[in-house]
């Protein structure tokens, strides 16, 4: 993860290891990110998932929903752009899981290159 505090912006990358991560281990990086948000108070994130090969089942698309989401928007993050992997079983289940949130209000987006995730990251609070 990467931090610029100038413009309240956290960006963090997931690595091609994912393809051998379980549950637990996805549970672990989460509870990092919602960490790091809670440290820093950023209001924006990029999230590079180009190498990321790993898949949310519901039980973890679930949790996430109920855990990690509410606590990020109680401590004030607004964006989340995301820049889509090349497994096309991991990007789908990400929207998936951003589709399904209950009634949690996060602007989010989905780009091909980290310029373009950053300038719609950056564009508004």
């Amino acid at each position: 993860m990467a931090y610029f505090a100038e413009h309240q912006l956290i960006e963090g990358t997931w690595l091609s290891e994912t393809k051998m991560m379980d549950t637990k281990d996805c549970k672990k990086e989460y509870l990092d990110y919602l960490d790091a948000v809670s440290k820093h108070r950023h209001t924006r994130l990029v999230v590079d998932m180009r190498t990321m090969f790993f898949t949310y089942n519901p039980e973890l698309q679930a949790w996430i929903d109920q855990t990690i989401f509410p606590s990020l928007l109680s401590i004030g993050l607004r964006r989340i752009a995301f820049i889509v992997s090349k497994d096309f079983f991991a990007t789908l289940s990400t929207k998936q899981m951003m589709g399904e949130l209950n009634g949690v209000k996060f602007a989010n987006g989905y780009f091909d290159s980290k310029e373009t995730a950053k300038e719609w990251a950056l564009s508004a609070v």
